[in-house]
């Protein structure tokens, strides 16, 4: 029988096999506010896997740790080992009993937890329920007979003992439970044999297990891991595949607040230093769960406020030998992660010795960048000394503000991964950047770059790169996929430069979102230099408002643009987002009516075909009739989408190899749909391509 209490289990693991929803040992109470498994990560919320145990923990909710250690009504500490926490008894208990003898009978309980053993010990407690409630009730009839007020006091002692033995509010009445209890009897009598489950979801090979909780999101995967051993190994590697670490400034420390409070910063650096400490020696002494550890995300959130403070005397500012041991601590779990892959450092100072701490993890393939800061003396060291590099990083994000200007220092992370194969660069707010030195464009090598990504970037940072591109003999030797994207209009003559720049490049997917003007000569241009393209995305900004990927006007009509696919050779792919009247639309019972509702014949070159399936619409909108002359201009077209925010439309493009008829089958997906249509083949997701894994050997320049 699921108990109502909670267990302190540090290792996710429960001691009997069950059920999410039934299992006795309902949710895990962290120990420590500091390190399991991370103070703020967001696996580290309450799990429920009791019948009822969400509806009593949002009527009894229970408060953080710190909170019972404040006296609300004085104001000061006390010692909590002195005192003691009341469980208010609640229906619920009788419920979840009621509830898992049902779900035996019935055979609803749950996946994996209605196996003979666990029912036997339910089956023990529901027959001492019913031997006290019963023997109740014979008392109840006889002392009817003789009324007296003792009779009367001892049997409401004797009541009161059995609601505290089965956790039942004092509110519940005999009748009420009697009640109840016959309800259940009633469809014991209906389902008198228990099912037993013959096979459960433990018996899947551990390949499907693991391949299902990888699918789950991270709450969900921590639920099955507590359900038993054997999925409390697999959801292991899931659980803790991601570990965060930071350096926190309290929620109520800011920088507008902290000149007029008597907050002490300097402590309060140290407790979150203390804190930083607990959680790396939490994965220290945890060695199955630091090399279960993909990605590690270190933070320093201190740093963010010493940027966002107005003067020169920041309060936010640590001296060098409190990050000296950051650092360290940093690197010690850079150490422990021996399976790490992703690194993400956010607003951090990217030091010597930390750069060489990455550069000692040889599993590390992917390094992301969040607004840090690439001092003098590194930047000065990487234009001088090749040998400071991370030779084993193929992915790079990088990710700058124009509000502090120190970030754009990031573009030297180009020197320290010159063997990078993605990169991805995003740029925020809308003032200037400083221009890096010019001897970094002269160091620069992008000899292995297949994928690149702009976000966004600034127009000086666009023209110095589109002229080393342009100059560079090598740095776009295997450049496959580009994707530029501007919040704002580019003019097309911008566009054109920066398509001179990558002419030597053997590009196969191309995406240009925010063109301002979208002229024929673009797609002219796009047409003579990449005849070979298979994949092309073209979204323009219909005015200097609009900032989104949106539908918008175009300067001409559909069909006028169609004609320039012909020169394409191999292209598979076609999105943009122009724009049409959503409710002009052909029924198509009527083109079957014009049709005469007979099959197409062999020699019917030019038939089009429409696929009737259930899950389409009986009707064909001019969205989807815009396929078509793209489809008869470029034969080897296979999806025709259109783009508003993310892929609204995609039209399937299918050619027959005995009629030569053309097949459209239209489907739409909606923005906030869960379920999308994958376009990461053709188009970024979050910014950044794919990830590569690096090369046995990389490419010399």
């Amino acid at each position: 029988m699921p108990s109502s209490e909670p267990v302190d289990d540090i290792t996710c693991q429960s001691r009997s096999p069950g059920s999410e929803e039934a299992n006795e040992h309902t949710h895990l109470k962290l120990k420590s506010q500091f390190c399991y498994p991370g103070w703020d990560a967001t696996f580290s919320s309450r799990v429920f896997l009791s019948l009822y145990e969400e509806e009593e923990a949002s009527e009894h909710p229970e408060w953080p740790e710190e909170y019972d250690m404040v006296d609300m009504g004085s104001g000061f500490l006390f010692n909590t080992s002195e005192t003691t926490h009341t469980h208010h008894p609640t229906i619920y208990f009788m419920l979840r009993l009621f509830d898992s003898i049902r779900g035996f009978h019935k055979g609803y309980l749950d996946l994996s937890g209605r196996h003979p053993e666990r029912y036997y010990e339910l089956q023990s407690q529901w027959n001492r329920f019913l031997c006290g409630l019963l023997s109740f009730g014979a008392e109840t009839r006889t002392s009817q007979e003789r009324d007296s007020l003792d009779i009367a006091d001892s049997r409401l002692k004797r009541w009161r003992r059995f609601q505290i033995k089965w956790h039942l509010p004092e509110s519940t009445s005999y009748s009420q439970l009697l009640k109840c209890t016959q309800s259940v009897l009633r469809e014991l009598k209906q389902h008198p044999v228990p099912e037993f489950q013959v096979t459960r979801l433990t018996d899947l090979p551990v390949e499907v297990l693991d391949h299902a909780i990888g699918l789950a999101s991270t709450a969900q995967a921590k639920a099955l891991s507590c359900t038993c051993h054997k999925l409390n190994d697999i959801g292991q590697r899931h659980i803790f595949r991601t570990w965060h670490m930071k350096l926190h400034v309290p929620p109520h420390v800011t920088p507008f607040n902290v000149e007029y409070s008597d907050i002490d910063l300097p402590l309060l650096a140290h407790y979150s230093r203390q804190d930083l400490e607990k959680n790396a020696e939490f994965v220290l002494s945890a060695p199955h769960i630091s090399h279960r550890v993909q990605k590690l995300v270190l933070t320093d959130e201190w740093w963010v406020n010493r940027r966002a403070h107005p003067h020169d005397n920041n309060p936010f500012a640590l001296g060098m030998d409190f990050y000296k041991s950051v650092t360290q601590t940093f690197a010690s779990v850079l150490r422990a992660a021996s399976n790490l892959s992703t690194l993400a450092l956010y607003n951090l100072e990217i030091s010597v010795e930390l750069a060489r701490r990455i550069a000692e993890t040889p599993t590390l393939h992917t390094l992301e960048l969040h607004l840090c800061h690439i001092p003098h003396t590194v930047r000065k060291k990487l234009v001088a000394d090749a040998t400071l590099v991370f030779p084993q990083i193929a992915n790079l994000r990088v990710y700058m503000d124009s509000s502090f200007p120190e970030t754009h220092s990031q573009w030297y992370s180009l020197l320290l991964c010159p063997h990078i194969r993605t990169l991805s660069v995003v740029q925020f707010g809308g003032g200037p950047f400083p221009a890096p030195d010019a001897v970094f464009w002269m160091k620069c090598r992008l000899n292995n770059l297949e994928r690149l990504s702009l976000d966004n970037i600034d127009s000086g940072d666009l023209a110095e790169l589109a002229e080393f591109l342009l100059n560079s003999g090598t740095a776009m030797a295997y450049l496959t996929h580009f994707k530029l994207h501007m919040d704002w209009g580019v003019p097309d003559s911008e566009v054109l430069t920066l398509l001179l720049a990558l002419q030597t490049a053997p590009l196969e997917v191309l995406v240009l979102e925010g063109l301002a003007e979208a002229e024929f000569v673009i797609f002219e241009q796009i047409v003579s230099q990449y005849p070979d393209l298979v994949a092309l995305t073209l979204v323009r900004r219909q005015n200097r408002n609009q900032h989104h990927n949106k539908f918008a006007l175009w300067p001409h009509a559909s069909w006028e643009y169609a004609s320039y696919f012909q020169g394409f050779k191999a292209l598979r792919h076609f999105c943009w987002n122009f724009r049409t009247e959503y409710w002009d639309a052909t029924p198509s019972t009527l083109l079957a009516f014009e049709s005469g509702f007979s099959s197409p014949s062999p020699s019917a070159k030019d038939h089009l075909d429409f696929d009737l399936a259930d899950d389409v619409p009986p009707y064909f909108l001019d969205s989807h009739w815009m396929a078509l002359p793209f489809a008869a201009h470029c034969p080897t077209l296979q999806s025709f989408s259109l783009m508003d925010r993310t892929v609204d439309m995609v039209c399937r493009i299918h050619h027959s190899a005995i009629t030569g008829a053309t097949a459209l089958t239209p489907k739409y997906y909606p923005t906030h749909s869960s379920v999308s249509w994958n376009v990461q083949q053709w188009n970024t997701t979050a910014s950044h391509w794919p990830i590569l894994s690096p090369l046995a050997k990389p490419r010399s320049g």
